[in-house]
């Protein structure tokens, strides 16, 4: 089975031996398996998920954490005794930003398209987005509406923008 090359996924047991780790793992952390992870942010994130899962899942997001020199976003899942961390590294901005714009271009977006696309990706409101480009409401809308037709439809609001 295979995990891509982004996710590293490693696997404690209650004792806090790890027992499994993908190579990703193994890259940022180093090789744990047999040993017990020394990771202070692992270990201080784990005793939230265990100390919260009589009440709740067991299992907790925790957005870009810092583990083992990387930034990162970790899910972690308790499944009974066992704790398995999911670590996904977080791009900088400006990989993300050459992502998005490698991503519209590629969907066939217009130059303004893809400027108008990443203002409102940021949260901005239609009216901010048309003062800020000096475009009229009617204007900005026939341009956010030919950007979601060439877009795939997950990346279509579900509810209305705001105006």
């Amino acid at each position: 089975m295979s995990t891509g090359d982004k996710l590293g996924i490693c696997t404690r047991n209650g004792s806090n031996e790890v027992i499994f780790q993908n190579e990703v793992s193994q890259k940022m952390c180093g090789p744990k398996v047999g040993g017990s992870c020394t990771s202070a942010s692992c270990s201080e994130m784990c005793k939230q998920v265990e100390s919260a899962a009589p009440v709740q899942d067991g299992m907790k997001l925790f957005k870009a954490q810092h583990v083992e020199g990387n930034l990162v976003d970790v899910m972690m899942v308790k499944d009974g005794d066992n704790m398995m961390t999911m670590l996904y590294p977080i791009q900088n901005e400006a990989e993300k930003a050459a992502a998005q714009q490698a991503f519209f271009v590629n969907k066939g977006l217009t130059p303004s398209e893809i400027r108008i696309m990443q203002m409102a990706m940021q949260g901005m409101t239609n009216q901010a987005i048309a003062d800020k480009l000096f475009i009229s409401k009617a204007t900005l809308k026939t341009h956010l509406n030919n950007a979601y037709k060439k877009l795939p439809p997950s990346m279509r609001p579900t509810q209305g923008r705001v105006a």
